[in-house]
């Protein structure tokens, strides 16, 4: 029996194992043929018709067989201004196909897709899914023949704990496997592994291994300093840490030599994007081990969930977090801690908490960042929140595409449940909780919460009539939360120093992540106080335009958010003001970029991700893309007419924010008409 077989008997024959089991295939052959979806409509006694339904709906199945190679060119806003299209252009001419397409011989895939989540290493090509970044037509020969070494980050537990460990115990445990050497620290992130971070971590290991050093090497997630991976930090067993950065491995034995002797100045580039920030979300990404729980206890992790499963309540734990004003960060901006309220006080168990890591909007990738960074950061987040609401099992929803996300989050999951953190009487408390993780398929609709629940449902993703709402009947019917990634992260932190010191922070908002990706001379992901400018993200922390060029605009929220014109560069980014940080995506454009080309991208992306459930959805933005693109001079009576249709009439949110570029574009850039 094949493998896909095998793993196919393996999942439980119930409806919700539907999008597992259509993974299962296509991880096993490349794509899903006919055969197998027969096969997998049969184990889970579901009608073939609606396997093949659920198959095509979403982007990331495959139901044609690839070639044996499969090439994809990101052609989303940050690498199209970068240099992606001509790549893709001469990629066409190398391998004698037009995109998408396969080669006469079978030999290689061609495509374009829409976004490769890691725009700040524009442009992006994609080789059997290693992301190869900063790609320039020069460098196509050898990313078409490289191989990107194999990464294994084994989890590192420790001896395993006895069920109704306290906290105390485990924090013992961890401060025992410390270790207290000289320690050298990769970033290796799905960033920085685009440009090569893999190869600095095997050179720096080999060269470690060479010279007979007793020190650690371990990797880390991202700090966001992008635009500088690979980054290699290093720290003496005095505390004294050397930020590298650039640290490509033909550099490797130079800069030990260098950092042995101390002779390392700090980078006043890496030190002015650092010192910028208000990093505590970020605080220790770049820096703890994800794939070591005893580094994330020993920096602090599951420490306020100990303290309030020993004596706060689910209530305090709500009443904290409400009143510090934490509100999601998926863009809606909803108080987070009523969603919790709403589920505790609902009828019918059990109660579900699903952590939204879809993050399928183009130019959006500072979650991944966050569940690469600090994978027991969220796993605390989400903890807490099922506590506070009630929720009795957590899913986390991982992007099917995030693959070093799923993986960090996968070893934190088994860690934690080593560590007696997940389970039964949780630090030898009443609560009680499991947790899973399920991935998607891509899909734009999934950012709406109930299309999300019927993906797990194993349904199309399509959002459902409000009331009722998840908190009252979600998944399976029963009361459920559904938080963003970046949300969760907040709390262990306001659990631990109070809703006073949350809500004294961004004008009573906090802080917030962007992700500064485009004509910027350092992007990256950061983290600011809320009410933060876009002068200060894009010139104070990215450098600025590069090439003295002049700054045309900057899209912020991604398909659903707009074109900010440089007069606006000073207004605060504030939830519900003149310029909304949206879900915290930033493309600057020059002065060389098409303001009608970059809206076309985001029309045409909302077109194609349109779920199809509403007219005004399906049908008006294609025909608002359209009208974009037709001759003489754009109507903007019609326009006008027709945005306010699909704002209006469409059933979710997406849909409604989908005529949002269009609008502003046609107000602040009259060259469009």
């Amino acid at each position: 029996m094949s493998d896909w077989r095998t793993a196919l008997d393996a999942l439980p024959r119930e409806r919700t194992w539907l999008l597992p089991g259509l993974h299962t295939v296509q991880h096993d052959l490349g794509w899903i043929p006919s055969h197998a979806l027969a096969a997998v409509a049969a184990h889970l006694r579901v009608p073939a018709s609606e396997v093949y339904g659920v198959a095509t709906h979403y982007p990331e199945f495959r139901l044609s067989e690839p070639g044996k190679r499969v090439v994809r060119v990101c052609t989303g806003v940050s690498c199209r201004i970068s240099g992606g299209l001509e790549c893709l252009a001469e990629l066409e001419r190398r391998l004698g196909v037009s995109a998408p397409g396969t080669t006469t011989d079978g030999s290689t895939t061609l495509e374009p897709f829409d976004c490769a989540f890691n725009c700040s290493m524009a442009p992006v090509i994609e080789v059997d899914h290693q992301p190869r970044g900063r790609v320039g037509i020069r460098d196509l020969e050898q990313v078409l023949n490289a191989s990107a070494p194999e990464l294994r980050f084994p989890t590192i537990d420790g001896p395993r704990t006895a069920e109704g460990s306290s906290y105390f115990e485990l924090l013992g445990q961890a401060q025992s496997l410390a270790h207290r050497s000289l320690t050298f620290i990769v970033a290796v992130g799905s960033c920085s592994l685009s440009v090569g971070a893999g190869e600095t971590l095997h050179a720096l290991k080999d060269e470690v291994d060479r010279r007979g050093l007793q020190a650690a090497v371990s990797p880390a997630g991202c700090s966001g300093l992008c635009w500088a991976a690979p980054m290699l930090t290093v720290i003496h067993p005095d505390g004294a840490t050397q930020l590298l950065p650039h640290a490509t491995a033909d550099r490797i034995p130079a800069l030990l030599d260098a950092a042995l002797a101390k002779r390392v100045e700090p980078d006043p580039d890496v030190t002015d994007f650092l010192l910028r920030q208000r990093r505590e979300l970020t605080s220790r990404c770049g820096a703890v081990n994800p794939h070591d729980i005893a580094d994330a206890v020993r920096r602090g992790s599951y420490a306020a969930l100990a303290e309030a499963l020993a004596g706060r309540s689910p209530e305090h734990i709500t009443q904290t977090v409400k009143a510090a004003g934490l509100r999601g960060r998926g863009g809606a901006y909803f108080a987070a801690a009523t969603k919790w309220e709403g589920a505790r006080q609902a009828a019918g168990s059990p109660k579900y908490l699903i952590v939204n890591a879809e993050e399928g909007e183009p130019g959006i990738f500072k979650d991944r960042h966050l569940m690469e960074g600090d994978p027991h950061r969220l796993l605390e987040g989400a903890l807490l929140a099922a506590y506070a609401s009630g929720a009795g099992r957590i899913i986390l929803y991982i992007h099917g595409e995030a693959y070093l996300s799923a993986e960090r989050m996968k070893d934190a999951v088994e860690s934690a449940r080593a560590w007696g953190l997940l389970g039964e009487r949780v630090l030898a408390s009443d609560f009680s909780v499991e947790v899973e993780i399920r991935r998607g398929a891509g899909g734009f609709v999934l950012g709406e919460e109930t299309a999300l629940m019927e993906s797990l449902e194993g349904r199309r993703a399509m959002p459902r009539p409000k009331p009722p709402f998840p908190t009252e009947a979600g998944l399976f019917g029963k009361p459920t939360v559904i938080n963003n990634v970046e949300t969760l992260f907040a709390v262990p932190l306001i659990a631990a120093r109070g809703e006073k010191w949350w809500a004294g922070l961004g004008r009573g908002h906090g802080t917030k992540c962007f992700g500064l990706s485009g004509h910027v001379a350092r992007p990256g992901v950061v983290e600011v106080e809320m009410g933060s400018t876009l002068r200060d993200l894009v010139e104070r922390l990215g450098g600025g335009v590069p090439g003295g060029r002049a700054l045309r605009g900057v899209v912020v929220g991604g398909p659903s958010g707009t074109i900010v014109p440089p007069r606006d560069l000073d207004e605060p980014l504030l939830p519900g003001g003149r310029v909304n940080p949206g879900t915290g995506g930033l493309v600057a454009l020059d002065d060389t970029v098409s303001i009608r080309d970059v809206i076309r991208t985001l029309l045409d992306f909302n077109t194609r991700e349109s779920c199809g459930k509403c007219t005004p959805c399906r049908e008006g933005t294609a025909r608002l893309r359209d009208m974009l693109d037709g001759p003489g001079a754009l109507d903007h009576a019609a326009i006008a007419g027709l945005s306010e249709v699909v704002r209006v009439a469409s059933l979710c949110g997406l849909g409604q924010a989908a005529p949002l570029s269009l609008m502003a574009a046609l107000r602040d850039y009259p060259e469009l008409a």
